[in-house]
């Protein structure tokens, strides 16, 4: 291990540049956001607040680079890993408005490889099953080989290569046990991020662009989302969180990690940038005057599934619901990454919390904070 990527966390948190709004809510937020950082051995985090469509407040605190003592802004882009799903789904239910496929239409017919589950060949993979994480496709064998798809920079297969090869008899990384799960599709929640992979390659199998080009089209460009791309190479000096990983008390820096499911965990974005993407469902659907999503296109987005998801929630199409279904969110966790969006769908409004060190359980209780204080500051704003 090279001694000179370690950094001891007490320093540098305490030397980290950060400022604070003069007197009130803020300037208690931030010395909460501090020590929440220093306690936990966090780097940086980016958070945001939406209400009504509108962003309310966002803002860096702590290091991007610990090395090069780079402040967290507002505009730094964090690995967000699993909450990319949000932004794979709002694009697919634009598709979906506009008519490119209906929730229940199978979706083997429309690829360009065999899809079929070995256990159920006659009952197809829909939509709805890949939205909700009910297709019975297991990240299994995707998860044993994880170290084999773990690959610095740009090195992953492509998308379609890669589904192909996991998903159809005779690929290279296909295992009839590991690809597919024991259950029949529809029947049981299991989440998925070759599910949801496969449903980002469907973006281009039903209209006209693939993920990248429809979501920069359709998304990122009009919402001026200049801080957000689905590979490293496409973010060129967009200002970018360091990941690290704890060690011994300090932080370890890691190199950026590329995955071959990108729809399903590679988005890379800043607080100020994903809150636009928030302010579409605080907005019923439309941001700045211009419509996204129609009302009853969210409505569907967000209510739940027949099939039950984990304890005390509920499965909607890409969004977990808690709260009798008041509160809708979504999080992600890798190597180097934690990210934690939320909406309170009765009140309009969101928050997100993204970091670039990998969580645990005292984190994720500080994030969790962060975002409940943020999702009542705007509450009554």
């Amino acid at each position: 291990m090279d001694r000179r990527s370690m950094l001891g966390l007490g320093a540098m948190m305490c030397a980290a540049p950060w400022s604070v709004a003069a007197g009130g809510w803020e300037e208690e937020f931030s010395r909460f956001m501090m020590d929440g950082l220093r306690k936990t051995g966090t780097a940086g985090m980016g958070v945001a607040a939406v209400r009504n469509g509108r962003t309310l407040f966002v803002r860096g605190y702590g290091l991007a680079d610990m090395r090069a003592r780079t402040p967290v802004t507002a505009d730094t882009a964090f690995h967000v890993a699993s909450a990319s799903k949000v932004v794979t789904g709002t694009a697919m239910m634009m598709l979906h408005e506009q008519g490119a496929f209906k929730l229940d239409d199978p979706v083997g017919p429309l690829l360009d490889f065999p899809l079929a589950h070995p256990l159920f060949p006659d009952t197809p993979i829909t939509f709805r099953h890949l939205l909700s994480h009910t297709s019975g496709i297991s990240d299994a064998a995707y998860n044993e080989k994880a170290g084999e798809f773990a690959v610095q920079g740009n090195g992953a297969p492509p998308l379609r290569d890669f589904l192909a090869g996991y998903l159809s008899p005779g690929g290279r990384w296909y295992a009839p046990a590991g690809s597919y799960a024991e259950t029949r599709p529809g029947a049981a929640w299991a989440h998925s991020d070759v599910g949801l992979a496969l449903l980002g390659h469907l973006a281009g199998r039903v209209g006209a662009d693939k993920l990248d080009a429809l979501t920069q089209k359709r998304l990122f460009s009009p919402l001026g989302m200049r801080n957000t791309g689905w590979t490293l190479a496409s973010m060129g000096r967009v200002p970018l969180a360091q990941p690290y990983a704890r060690s011994e008390g300090m932080l370890r820096a890691l190199p950026p990690a590329a995955y071959p499911d990108g729809p399903s965990g590679q988005l890379r974005t800043s607080a100020r940038d994903f809150a636009r993407i928030l302010e579409i469902f605080s907005g019923e659907g439309a941001v700045d005057g211009r419509r996204y999503l129609q009302q009853g296109t969210l409505a569907t987005f967000l209510s739940p599934q027949p099939v039950a998801a984990e304890q005390d929630s509920q499965q909607a199409l890409i969004w977990t619901l808690r709260d009798r279904a008041h509160l809708a969110m979504h999080g992600g966790g890798d190597t180097g990454a934690d990210s934690l969006a939320m909406l309170d769908l009765e009140r309009h409004v969101g928050a997100l919390a993204f970091c670039n060190v990998t969580g645990n359980e005292n984190f994720k209780a500080f994030q969790k904070e962060a975002v409940t204080r943020l999702l009542e500051r705007a509450r009554g704003a």
